[in-house]
C-alpha cells in the first residue's frame, strides 16, 4: 500500500491518471488522513486543493464545513467547484449562503455547478437564482438551469421551457426541445413541427422525436402538408416522425412520398409505412423493390422498402 504522503504527492503530479488514483485511494482512507487532508484544502497546488475538496464531500466530512466554504475564496476554479460540489454533498441547505453567492461568480463553471446544487433546494431564494440562470449569458449555464427547473418543476416549466426555444445556441434549443417532449407538454406541438425546419441538424432531430413522445396522432394533419417542403431534410423528418406515430391517416401521403425526388425521404417514407404495418402499403412499397438509389446509413431505397413488406407481412401473420 503506498504511503499517505505518496499519495498526496500524486494528486499534485501532471498525470491525470496518476491524480485519479491517488484520489480514490485517499477518499478510501478517512481515518487515519483527515488532517493531512483538510490541510491539503489549504495548503496544496492547485490539483491537490481541487481533489481534496473532492475528497472531502465524499467523505461527507462535516466538520470540514467551514473550511469548505473558506476555500470557496480560492482564486482556481476548479478548486470553487469542488468546494460546491462538496458542500452540496455535506448539507446544501446549511450551505445556500454560500451558494447565492457563488451563484454570482464571475466564472460560468462555478455558476453552473451552484446550478446544479441549488436545485436540491425548495426555497424561494435557490428557485429565483434557477430561473434568472436561464437568462445567463453563459449558454452552459443556462442549458444546467433549463434542466434543473424541469427535473424540479415537471410540467409546470413549460412558460419557462417555452420561452427557450427561440435560444441563440443550438444546444439549448436541442435541449429544450427534448425536455418538452420528455415532459410531454402538448402546448409544444406547434412550436416542435416548427423546429423541424431549425437550421440546426440535431435540433430538428429532437424536434421529430419529441413529437413522437407527445404521442398525438392528431397532429398527422399539421405534419402531413410538410411533405411537400421545399427542404428534403425537413420531408424526410416528417416521414420519421409519422411512422413512428402510427396512425393510418398517414399511409396515403407517405405512399405518395415514395415517388419524392429525394432517395432519403423516399427511404424513410418506406420505413414510414413499414412501421404503420397496413396491408394497403405493400404495392407501393413492392414497386420501389428495386430502387438502387442509396439514402445513406439507411441503405438503398430498395432495400429498406423490402424490410418494410417483411414487416407489414410479419404483423400479418402474427
Amino acid at each position: 500500500m503506498e504511503s499517505t504522503r505518496k499519495l498526496i504527492e500524486d494528486l499534485g503530479s501532471g498525470d491525470p491518471l496518476a491524480r485519479y488514483r491517488a484520489l480514490d485511494a485517499l477518499s478510501a482512507r478517512r481515518d487515519d488522513n483527515f488532517d493531512d487532508i483538510v490541510n491539503l484544502l489549504a495548503l496544496g497546488g492547485p490539483h491537490q486543493r481541487a481533489a481534496a475538496a473532492e475528497i472531502l464531500g465524499r467523505w461527507r466530512a462535516r466538520e470540514a464545513f467551514n473550511q469548505l466554504v473558506s476555500a470557496m475564496r480560492d482564486p482556481d476554479v476548479s478548486v470553487r467547484a469542488r468546494c460546491i460540489e462538496a458542500l452540496g454533498m455535506i448539507d446544501p441547505q446549511r450551505a445556500q449562503p454560500t451558494l447565492l453567492q457563488a451563484s454570482r461568480d464571475a466564472n460560468p463553471e462555478v455558476r453552473a455547478w451552484t446550478i446544479d446544487v441549488l436545485s436540491r433546494l425548495k426555497s424561494p431564494a435557490a428557485h429565483q437564482v434557477l430561473h434568472k440562470a436561464l437568462q445567463d449569458p453563459d449558454a452552459n449555464v443556462r442549458w444546467h438551469a433549463a434542466e434543473a427547473i424541469a427535473r424540479n418543476a415537471g410540467k409546470r416549466a413549460a412558460e419557462h421551457l417555452l420561452s427557450m426555444l427561440k435560444d441563440t445556441d443550438a444546444g439549448i434549443r436541442a435541449l429544450v426541445t427534448e425536455l418538452l417532449g420528455r415532459l410531454k407538454i402538448r402546448a409544444a406541438q406547434d412550436r416542435l413541427i416548427d423546429l423541424l425546419h431549425d437550421p440546426d441538424h440535431e435540433v430538428r432531430w429532437r424536434a421529430a422525436d419529441a413529437l413522437v413522445a407527445l404521442g398525438n396522432k392528431s397532429i398527422v394533419t399539421d405534419l402531413v402538408p410538410q411533405l411537400k417542403h421545399d427542404d428534403p431534410g425537413v420531408r424526410w423528418r416528417v416521414a420519421y416522425t409519422l411512422g413512428r406515430l402510427k396512425s393510418k391517416k398517414a399511409i396515403q401521403p407517405l405512399i405518395a412520398a415514395l415517388d419524392d425526388s429525394d432517395a432519403h425521404v423516399r427511404a424513410r417514407a418506406a420505413e414510414a409505412l413499414g412501421l404503420i404495418g397496413d396491408h394497403q402499403a405493400i404495392d407501393a412499397l413492392r414497386a420501389r423493390a428495386n430502387d438502387t438509389a442509396s439514402a445513406g446509413h439507411l441503405g438503398a431505397v430498395g432495400e429498406v422498402a423490402q424490410v418494410a413488406i417483411e414487416e407489414i407481412e410479419n404483423k400479418e401473420k402474427s
